[in-house]
């Protein structure tokens, strides 16, 4: 996956989050299929799931982080921005550990 195609999604609501719900959401709003399927981080922690999801065709990828910033699934609100390994911080080991 190369870094400059990846989007991070978070808030995502913990009992409606799917691989699938994901995928309808990108392909009703930004029109984008997703391939790979997303990857989906779980933490009983935490209150909501994130997931990261990469997009091969540039035109997709910038479609995806217009149209993607706030979106909902269930009708419960949703947030993605492209993802950027230098924001996260102390947080590198959770995310890829």
């Amino acid at each position: 996956m190369q870094e400059q195609n990846l989007i991070y999604l978070y808030d995502l609501p913990k009992k409606e989050t799917t691989s699938v719900a994901i995928a309808e959401a990108f392909k009703e709003r930004a029109n984008v299929i997703l391939d790979p399927k997303p990857q989906i981080k779980t933490d009983p922690t935490r209150p909501f799931y994130s997931a990261m999801v990469s997009i091969k065709d540039p035109q997709q990828f910038q479609a995806a982080q217009e149209k993607m910033k706030f979106f909902k699934i269930a009708d419960k609100p949703c947030r993605a921005l492209a993802f950027d390994r230098s924001l996260l911080g102390s947080n590198k080991e959770k995310l890829f550990g």
